[in-house]
Parts: C-alpha cells; sequence; structure tokens
C-alpha cells in the first residue's frame, strides 16, 4: 500500500479540529470538516493524489476562520450567506464544489464571495436555467394560464382534447 502524498513544504495535517472557544464556529469547523472528509471517497483515480495532499481539517479552521473575519458572526444578515456556503458544500449533489475548495482550485477568499448560483451543481444550474426559459417563454407569450381536460369533445374536430381558462367579467366568472 502506498503511503499518503504529501505536498511539498506543506505544513502536516491537522490529527483533530483546532477549537477556538466559541461553540457556533466549532460546530461550523466541524461541519465544515465533515463535508471536506467526504472528498476522499467522492475523487476518481486521476484526481486521488490531489485530494489526499490536502488537509481536510485546515481547509475547515481557514474557510471558517475567513467566514467570520470578513462576514462576522452567522447572525442577522450574514446568515444567509452561511447557510448558502454550508449548504453548497455539504450537498450530497454538489461533490465539484467540495473537491475544489479542497484542492485549493477555489480559494477560501474566493468562496465566500461566490453567489449561490455559482456555488450550485451543475445539475442545479441547469435545472434553474430550464426554469427560468420556461418562465421567460410563459411570460413572453403574456397568455392567461390554462388547464386542459377530456371531458368535453369537440364539435369540428371530434377529439377530446379541450383546454380552458377562467377570466374574470365584472361581476362572474
Amino acid at each position: 500500500m502506498k503511503a499518503p502524498a504529501k505536498a511539498p513544504n506543506a505544513p502536516p495535517k491537522l490529527t483533530s479540529m483546532l477549537r477556538c472557544n466559541d461553540p457556533v464556529r466549532d460546530k461550523i469547523r466541524e461541519l465544515l470538516a465533515d463535508a471536506f472528509v467526504k472528498v476522499a471517497g467522492e475523487a476518481d483515480d486521476y484526481e486521488r493524489e490531489s485530494v489526499t495532499a490536502s488537509d481536510p481539517l485546515r481547509v475547515a479552521v481557514s474557510v471558517e476562520s475567513l467566514m467570520f473575519e470578513k462576514l462576522g458572526r452567522s447572525t442577522g444578515a450574514q446568515k444567509l450567506k452561511y447557510r448558502s456556503i454550508m449548504f453548497n458544500l455539504r450537498d450530497s449533489n454538489n461533490p465539484d464544489l467540495r473537491r475544489r475548495v479542497l484542492t485549493g482550485e477555489i480559494s477560501p477568499e474566493k468562496l465566500i464571495t461566490l453567489s449561490a448560483e455559482e456555488m450550485a451543481s451543475d445539475k442545479r444550474k441547469q435545472e434553474n436555467n430550464q426554469i427560468k426559459e420556461k418562465y421567460l417563454f410563459d411570460c413572453e407569450r403574456g397568455l392567461a394560464a390554462k388547464a386542459s381536460t377530456d371531458q368535453f369533445k369537440c364539435g369540428r374536430c371530434g377529439q377530446r382534447k379541450c383546454t380552458y381558462y377562467q377570466m374574470q367579467t365584472r361581476s362572474a366568472d
């Protein structure tokens, strides 16, 4: 079995979480560390060497420390940004973001400036774009929403494909 790869001139890997004696900050560090530890199991052979060379505990501490330094405590307006970062890093459908942060491809400084859309997984981005396109298309048409039924028969063609909508006309529908 091969020994884990070490980055040249890198500090040794942490064996336990660095505590800051603030229960909220310590919990955030633990949750981040749990997310980064998952990366080793998710990495393929191509990425495995760079992932094993990274220290998940050190990255978790540096991300949380920078979040605290730049955003302040996890209260008020900053709470939304904290939640967005935590959700996207811990999302099981977003292993790419975790790997990129762990390996240093995305620095902690850049991570805290990313929007929720930028942090989302490729699948989620695609779903969001489809939703936006659908609503944009519906908005451009400007027609009322329609429902369909097969309970009525068309007098012209005889088919049972019928669409209808409701409209307010003075005091009656």
